[in-house]
């Protein structure tokens, strides 16, 4: 992941609401990359949040659909 604008370093993590980042315990922030957080994911549409904090505290988050589909053989 990468941001544009705000002061810079940035820090990133997993936001959750009603609706969006109901997926966030099936991954996890490694520095700016979301990954697998444990177990292998299974076939369907994750929702995550991720928010970004610049280094004056200003925050943006966004949402994201994480589509896994079944392996092709």
């Amino acid at each position: 992941m990468t941001a544009t604008g705000g002061t810079s370093p940035f820090t990133y993590t997993l936001e959750a609401d009603e609706t969006n980042g109901v997926d966030n315990s099936s991954f996890k922030i490694d520095g700016s990359s979301v990954k697998v957080n444990g177990t292998a994911l299974t076939e369907k549409d994750y929702k995550i949040n991720v928010k970004v904090t610049d280094s004056k505290g200003k925050t943006f988050t966004n949402h994201a659909t994480i589509s896994v589909a079944a392996a092709t053989e």
